[in-house]
């Protein structure tokens, strides 16, 4: 890497330091600032945002797709709560046991689809969104089951009794943030260019000693890990969430603001978060929606998501919107060898070597053709 290069590598990364710590500050004054159900909503985009990174984990790092995504947010949601209510495990941890139900269900559906072509993971997941909210209503009828625990906020935090949503908000961001960066550090490394292998090459992957199944089941066993802690954590604040109802309906809308924000980064699943939080109620809100009649076109959500997929797949050609302010591949700085013009004097030498060695030819054909034994063995040899 150059000098230059560095220096730009160097403010990039001073710039990602001083926007992350006023993304920290900012949540810090919203959550002692803001109303309870404001600092509820921001909690619920941070656990959904880890849903989101494994939907980025899957389409860029491996090149599947998921259509279930919101049935393993459910599954995780369901076992964090019956992790607490039947087994009594401390609701600090319940997040969990979320973790571990979407990894076990991501890798039992893994296992069969991922030895078949790629679209059957997606009809198989899309399958199980459908499927959970039955499946769910048969193994437990009395829904919704409500959380038997509270978050109290130990004394050293200073948080009031009745401020715990301060203190379930901090313990979510926690979570996703340890979450976030273990798993980035994870994909830069051996396993990330692995999974980009059998992504782009599989056949050469193989030939070169890479499991490309394995790599896979792990891919779709984590993506399904990070959706179940999402759903474990979304019952911190919330006990209990209709996301958990209606998963296929969850999926879909994922898997549309996945597609429209795009990106490599885990980090850019968080505008996808935060749009499908905050954007319906907003519109709803709006008086230009009320005046022309179009309060159910925005409860519906469908529109708004489908709207906003065609227009950043327009606008980006299909890369999606994070593309826009990621890194670029720095273009390549050696610059060609000039072309080396010879001089008069190397021109003149040459020429002279080459009537030197024709004058050397013409005088051997002489000696040949002046001494026939020479010349027949010549042409006995031919």
């Amino acid at each position: 890497m150059t000098v230059q290069g560095s220096r730009i590598s160097s403010v990039k990364r001073a710039a990602w330091i001083i926007a992350s710590a006023a993304f920290i500050a900012v949540c810090l004054r919203v959550a002692f600032w803001a109303t309870p159900k404001i600092v509820t909503d921001l909690s619920n985009v941070v656990a959904l945002s880890l849903a989101f990174a494994g939907l980025v984990l899957l389409t860029h790092y491996l090149g599947l797709l998921s259509l279930g995504q919101g049935a393993f947010v459910g599954v995780g949601a369901y076992a964090a709560l019956h992790a607490v209510n039947d087994f009594g495990a401390p609701v600090l941890w319940m997040p969990l046991a979320g973790l571990v139900a979407g990894t076990l269900v991501g890798a039992v559906v893994a296992i069969p689809s991922l030895r078949l072509p790629k679209a059957y993971l997606a009809l198989l997941t899309l399958s199980l969104g459908v499927a959970y909210p039955i499946i769910l209503r048969q193994i437990d009828g009395n829904l919704p089951v409500t959380l038997d625990g509270e978050f109290v906020a130990p004394s050293w935090t200073g948080i009031a009794e009745n401020d715990e949503h301060i203190w379930e908000f901090f313990i979510v961001a926690a979570y996703a943030a340890v979450t976030l960066f273990l798993v980035q550090g994870l994909l830069r490394g051996p396993i990330g260019r692995a999974f980009i292998a059998s992504r782009d090459q599989p056949e050469a992957a193989r030939a070169f000693g890479i499991p490309v199944y394995r790599l896979r089941l792990y891919g779709v066993a984590l993506s399904g890990g990070m959706a179940g802690l999402a759903g474990g954590l979304l019952m911190i604040p919330t006990n209990f969430n209709d996301y958990t109802h209606f998963p296929e309906e969850l999926s879909i809308k994922m898997f549309a603001l996945a597609m429209a924000f795009g990106g490599s980064r885990l980090i850019s699943a968080v505008p996808g978060a935060i749009v499908l939080i905050f954007l319906p109620v907003w519109l709803i809100d709006r008086n230009w929606v009320v005046e022309y009649g179009w309060v159910g076109l925005v409860k519906s959500e469908g529109f708004i998501y489908a709207a906003l997929l065609l227009a950043t797949a327009y606008l980006t050609k299909g890369k999606g919107f994070m593309h826009l302010f990621e890194r670029r591949q720095p273009k390549s700085e050696v610059q060609p060898e000039p072309e080396v013009q010879p001089s008069n004097r190397q021109v003149t030498s040459v020429v002279r070597g080459l009537v030197d060695l024709d004058e050397q030819l013409v005088h051997l054909e002489g000696l040949v053709g002046d001494r026939p034994d020479i010349r027949s063995r010549q042409e006995t040899k031919d």
